[in-house]
């Protein structure tokens, strides 16, 4: 083989495996892995932007499909669906517990920005993201 055809098919391979081994584009989420979820229970630290201060807000992803926690005064069940492309939960069972008003304030942002999350991911410190339109954010770590 000539050294011309050698540095062609040399070429050839080293485009086309960096090709396979790309990162994905800017827009493209990469979603949270059943066994990420799972664990110790994560402490919401930030509600739509804003700090949560005292008030106790959790997950617990206890068992695939289910999830529980703290919502700041009342404790609550749901259930959550995870797909390649989407994150949802679905509020269920609540206590009714009447709390302070600021705690039934931050409760009710909660439950309500659960309802419209769309996404689910961890960043770079290792911390949960759960994302959904019109501003929603939810971060939680552990």
């Amino acid at each position: 083989m000539n050294t011309f055809r050698l540095s062609l098919l040399l070429t050839g391979t080293v485009l086309a495996l960096a090709a396979c081994t790309g990162q994905p584009t800017s827009g493209a989420h990469t979603m949270i892995e059943e066994n990420q979820l799972r664990g110790d229970a994560w402490s919401v630290t930030s509600l739509n932007g804003e700090s949560t201060g005292d008030a106790t807000l959790t997950l617990n992803f206890h068992q695939p499909g289910q999830l529980a926690g703290k919502a700041a005064c009342n404790n609550y069940m749901a259930s959550y669906v995870q797909s390649k492309d989407s994150f949802t939960i679905q509020t269920g069972g609540m206590t009714m517990k009447a709390c302070p008003p600021p705690l039934m304030d931050m409760e009710r942002q909660f439950v309500d920005a659960l309802k419209g999350i769309n996404h689910a991911k961890l960043n770079k410190q290792g911390h949960l993201i759960l994302t959904g339109s019109d501003g929603i954010r939810i971060e939680a770590s552990r």
